[in-house]
């Protein structure tokens, strides 16, 4: 079961109204919230003071979020919308009934926007039992424990290290996938191709994908 030290135990409740009562959220938003979420609890708080450890260039602090859920299932927009509503980097904690995924993304402050942040690809983890949810804090400050759940949590599609930053790394692997549906897609037209001449130039297509993704 996740579980953190003692420290940065929160255990706030966020009564969803908080964000749907907001005049400037459309009215479709709110309808998802209501059918979608069954409660909003904040909880744990990684920071400074709680894991007496030093803040990083770019995170300041760092929330669990756990969202009860009333099906199986959350829209991309509330996701985003909570996400970029508050001021700090998340990892959400997603349930439904005994099952549970965890859920974060890239998240950089807005340039245009004080105090609100623009998000990214979202990773997340299969859908599992709610009590073997894990997450290992690890790292030197709070930079190196979110990129190590951003690690942890997309299990393996990133690849950070020592000269590429975690901007790079999820860069990289969104031009990787992009590559690979394009891959799939290539092949699926070689299959069902007819003329051989079509096959043959689609199938240099594909070549050059697969190298390109290989060396990407």
């Amino acid at each position: 079961m996740l579980e953190f030290p003692l420290s940065t135990h929160f255990n706030k409740r966020i009564p969803k109204q908080k964000f749907y009562s907001n005049l400037s959220v459309a009215s479709y938003l709110e309808k998802l919230f209501v059918k979608e979420i069954d409660s909003i609890v904040w909880k744990y708080k990684l920071s400074e003071e709680t894991l007496n450890i030093n803040a990083g260039s770019y995170v300041k602090e760092i929330e669990i979020i756990e969202i009860t859920l009333k099906e199986k299932n959350i829209s991309q927009n509330v996701i985003e919308f909570i996400d970029r509503e508050i001021p700090y980097h998340i990892v959400f904690i997603l349930k439904y009934q005994n099952k549970g995924q965890l859920c974060l993304c890239y998240k950089e402050e807005s340039q245009n926007r004080e105090g609100k942040f623009k998000v990214d690809t979202y990773y997340k983890t299969d859908w599992q039992k709610y009590e073997g949810l894990s997450l290992e804090i690890v790292g030197l400050d709070l930079d190196n424990i979110y990129e190590n759940f951003l690690i942890q949590v997309s299990d393996g599609m990133l690849d950070i290290d020592e000269e590429t930053g975690i901007k790079e790394a999820v860069e990289k692997a969104k031009r990787q996938e992009k590559l690979r549906k394009y891959i799939e897609k290539l092949e699926n037209k070689i299959k069902n191709e007819k003329q051989f001449n079509q096959q043959v130039k689609l199938m240099g297509k594909l070549r050059k994908a697969k190298e390109e993704l290989n060396t990407n």
